[in-house]
């Protein structure tokens, strides 16, 4: 028998929550898309990107085992939630049609994986729909999404990567590292297989630490981008950040995209997870992505996303909601 799950928000609406798959529910409970043909109605697409892979250098070899799992965890924690945000006495939902498109297809090699990725996330974009990926690492969860992106767009693309650490490098680890897109590697094969994602249309907010090299800091300023350290964050508010640094990345561009890396936040932010000291809050987070979507974003990736965490599910939730409620806000999506 089909698993079925119950919420207090189907309680109430007297609604059956669909399912991706047997027990993984839609997320917030949306409607599933399963084609791209049921995504021609939709404003904006949820995609699970259920990819891990061994863990980066410094780490304990088995520490992002089981990350594959956090699109299905994300799914089952989301129906704790809807889509009103009372102090706007808003409800999005009534506003944005989202549905859930389901996971791409992660195989054995990394190079199909990001293909497959860069597909559906075409064929989102095609429908005239904005796409939000959830979980995984690099580069299936943030190379793959914005060269999908990017394929799927005349123009110039801008990127907001609010992130820890600066994955801008020209090679992985030691003198004879790999080249192909990785965690410290994506941003640079970003800029070099898109020519129409604009280096002088990126912002890099958040970078902290003795994790960082010179050379990932120069790699933005070299290029044209804008580079805001969690330190400057801080001194100058949140309010002042996104005063700064949003408009850029739109400017005489077409499309925006946002790479939300978890380990932006600070390490005591999620009780059951965390990763680097002296990071962004959940609030300016959150601020960061509903503000750009009053300036009409056009898609959002959370990458490193827990896989057990209630808290990690939560944050990710938070901002999807607030950013709809950003694109509805800024006038974007109107009411139907």
């Amino acid at each position: 028998m089909t698993e079925r799950f119950v919420s207090k928000f189907s309680q109430i609406r007297g609604v059956e929550i669909p399912t991706i798959r047997e027990g993984v529910p839609s997320f917030l409970g949306a409607p599933v898309a399963r084609t791209p043909n049921d995504l021609r109605d939709a404003d904006a697409a949820i995609i699970g990107v259920p990819y891990d892979r061994p863990a980066t250098s410094g780490r304990p070899a088995g520490a992002w085992s089981g990350y594959r799992e956090a699109p299905a965890n994300v799914r089952r924690q989301s129906l704790r939630y809807a889509g009103y945000l009372v102090e706007h006495d808003l409800d999005v939902l009534e506003h944005v049609r989202l549905v859930d498109y389901g996971d791409a297809e992660i195989v054995d090699d990394v190079k199909q994986s990001s293909e497959n990725v860069t597909r559906k996330v075409r064929e989102v974009i095609d429908a005239g729909c904005r796409p939000i990926t959830i979980g995984g690492f690099s580069p299936c969860s943030s190379y793959s999404v914005v060269k999908g992106l990017a394929a799927a767009t005349a123009g110039r693309v801008g990127v907001i990567s609010l992130d820890a650490h600066g994955d801008c490098l020209d090679a992985e680890y030691g003198p004879m590292g790999n080249r192909e897109p990785g965690s410290a590697t994506w941003e640079a094969r970003m800029w070099d297989h898109c020519p129409n994602v604009d280096p002088t249309r990126h912002v890099e907010i958040g970078m902290r630490g003795p994790r960082n090299t010179r050379e990932q800091a120069e790699a933005y300023r070299t290029r044209g981008g804008r580079l805001y350290p969690s330190a400057t964050v801080r001194q100058i508010g949140i309010d002042a950040l996104c005063l700064d640094a949003l408009p850029h990345p739109f400017e005489g561009t077409e499309r925006t995209w946002l790479h939300l890396d978890m380990d932006v936040l600070d390490i005591g932010e999620i009780p059951d997870w965390g990763d680097e000291p002296l990071g962004l809050s959940s609030w300016e987070v959150v601020k960061v992505v509903h503000e750009a979507g009053k300036r009409g974003l056009d898609g959002l990736s959370f990458v490193y996303v827990a896989p057990r965490s209630s808290g990690a599910a939560a944050v990710v939730c938070y901002v999807i909601v607030y950013l709809m409620a950003g694109w509805v806000l800024g006038g974007r999506i109107g009411k139907r």
